[in-house]
């Protein structure tokens, strides 16, 4: 879903764009933990906690970036 329009994209991409690449990093990198932090809140008030609170949050985050079996595979490690 996006409700931004074009022009106000424009905006806050030439925003973006005038911070050093250092800063804009750093910005990805503090948004990232943030959204892990709002992830794990949420998993620990569902019940998650140890290994399992951790492999859940693995699949949150990389569920689409690998193969099922490798996900399979990668869990198990985590399990251990």
């Amino acid at each position: 879903m996006n409700d931004t329009s074009p022009e106000m994209a424009a905006k806050v991409q030439a925003l973006y764009m005038r911070r050093s690449g250092e800063e804009r990093m750093r910005m990805c990198l503090e948004m990232f933990d943030f959204a892990r932090q709002l992830m794990t809140a949420n998993l620990q008030t569902q019940g998650y906690e140890g290994a399992e609170l951790r492999k859940q949050i693995f699949l949150r985050t990389y569920r689409d970036d690998f193969s099922k079996e490798m996900l399979k595979k990668i869990c198990r490690k985590i399990e251990d």
